[in-house]
């Protein structure tokens, strides 16, 4: 009798446990599915961003861009080496046209240029900004049609007039606030890349508003959506390419003086020889 009593008891117990996990469980996989339902979008609405990114191609924003840094390392590498030059009393020998200072100068900007080049690179810091400054103005719906729209004929031409609108920006805010000094003769071939590049992009963008195409072309560029990525993202993705060239450029001397041992078998012969 106690055993069996024990026994009911138990499996009442075990009933009852039963129906509270059974209360508890169906909850739970509810929220586990509306979780799953909820984050699909998410990762919708993350792939759509970055076929959106993939569309634009911003050659001659990395052209101008380069030659910028470039200029960049080369100013700082000669104010690096007439400070060495004062510093250590090498005298008026020890100036640009010396073949010491020459090789020195070449060694410390192969590495400074690399550097900052390479930390440029093909826009990886930009994807996570990209990502973030199109999910604050689009809704998913949105970034469905400006994908589909980018990948007509007349849409990838657009496609190309924002991307050489950003270079113009970049360039005008590089040449108006001074940043941008007189061509170096060193950069002379980096200067031609640019413009060859840019003219190019120029002929290839233009195209006639009377057509088909150009109807559509107007209707895309003055709708609320069109109006809204064409201003917005050129004015935000501009103003992050600059704050990264600031911030590059701001490095060329920190640069410098971390390769300054690489001059120092090119002081040792100039003063053997001087």
């Amino acid at each position: 009798m106690i055993t069996t009593g024990t026994f009911t008891r138990m499996k009442d117990r075990s009933s009852l446990i039963g129906q509270r996990a059974r209360a508890l469980l169906t909850p739970l996989v509810f929220s586990l599915f509306f979780l799953v339902i909820a984050s699909s979008p998410a990762r919708s609405n993350k792939d759509g961003v970055l076929e959106l990114w993939s569309i634009h191609h911003l050659d001659s924003t990395s052209a101008i861009s380069a030659y910028f840094l470039k200029q960049e390392a080369h100013l700082s590498v000669r104010s690096f080496l007439r400070q060495v030059g004062e510093d250590r009393s090498l005298g008026l020998a020890w100036n640009r046209q010396n073949p010491w200072w020459r090789q020195a100068e070449e060694a410390l900007i192969e590495k400074i240029e690399s550097s900052m080049i390479d930390d440029y690179g093909f826009y990886e810091w930009m994807v996570p900004e990209w990502e973030r400054m199109v999910q604050e103005r689009f809704d998913d719906r949105e970034i469905r049609q400006l994908i589909a729209h980018f990948k007509t004929n007349i849409g990838g031409k657009q496609a190309s007039v924002i991307d050489h609108s950003v270079a113009r920006q970049v360039m005008m805010s590089l040449t108006f606030s001074g940043k941008l000094k007189a061509p170096l003769a060193q950069l002379a071939g980096d200067l031609n890349l640019f413009q060859e590049i840019y003219h190019r992009e120029e002929k290839e963008i233009r195209f006639v508003t009377t057509d088909l195409d150009g109807a559509d072309a107007q209707a895309f560029a003055l709708s609320q959506l069109g109006k809204k990525y064409f201003t917005t993202l050129i004015i935000s993705l501009t103003g992050r390419i600059n704050e990264r060239l600031d911030y590059l450029a701001a490095s060329s001397d920190m640069l410098t003086l971390e390769h300054a041992q690489l001059i120092e078998p090119y002081i040792t012969d100039f003063l053997r020889d001087y």
